[in-house]
């Protein structure tokens, strides 16, 4: 698929553009993408409107109650006189003269540790901050083909299925096999394999060494923009 075919698929670029190849491809690449559309399970998303609305009006009264009954405690407790914790607190921290008597050391010492020894833990435990959890990595469906007339069977290997023919191509027309692949962005070594024992790479993708004498295709893919609001 060049760069004008792609632009077409974008909306970019007006169909009527394309030359007499380039528009039977297209017409090729989105029977592809409408096959395997077909085959993807299709499930209508749940009216969730109803059970939402009512779990906000829940919480809403919920935090309504919880105001009210925190405003009346705080009421009463402007009202009640201070407890003996406040007035214990009150007169240790009061300024007065000190006269050094270890006995009486003693004593404020156990009296400030009975006071804070009254002083509840929480209940529950501080809430921790949760990293958020990285985006998965796009995936970006390229089109593969290949003209190879007499072959037999047609597979695809690389480095994104550890050299391993994993990917069969079907023959759309005679003599013309072709797969839709699932790929991360970045740059990818290929070739394909017919009849399971010829290797070669694609005569329309930019070749490299192989490191053992022969050559595979590479592609290379920008990760797709992000969505415009």
């Amino acid at each position: 698929m060049n760069e004008r075919i792609h632009r077409v698929l974008d909306g970019e670029l007006s169909r009527d553009m394309l030359s007499a190849e380039e528009f039977a491809s297209l017409v090729e690449l989105e029977a592809t993408l409408a096959a395997a559309e077909s085959i993807v399970p299709r499930h209508v998303a749940p009216d969730l409107t109803a059970s939402v609305m009512a779990r906000i009006e829940t919480l809403e009264a919920q935090h309504a109650d919880a105001a009210a009954g925190a405003g009346r405690e705080a009421a009463e407790r402007g009202a009640r006189p201070a407890s003996r914790l406040m007035a214990g607190l009150e007169w240790l921290w009061q300024p007065r003269p000190v006269a050094v008597r270890p006995a009486w050391a003693l004593a404020a010492a156990v009296l400030t540790f009975a006071l804070f020894a009254q002083i509840p833990e929480p209940s529950e435990p501080l809430p921790t901050a949760v990293a958020p959890a990285a985006a998965p990595a796009a995936e970006i469906y390229v089109h593969f083909r290949l003209d190879a007339p007499g072959a037999s069977s047609v597979h695809l290997a690389g480095d994104f299925t550890d050299w391993e023919p994993a990917y069969q191509l079907h023959e759309s027309q005679p003599g013309v096999w072709t797969a839709v692949v699932p790929l991360q962005a970045g740059v990818h070594d290929y070739a394909f394999v017919i009849d399971g024992k010829r290797w070669t790479p694609d005569p329309l993708a930019t070749r490299v060494d192989d490191g053992f004498g022969g050559e595979n295709s590479r592609l290379s893919l920008l990760p797709p923009e992000p969505m415009r609001v």
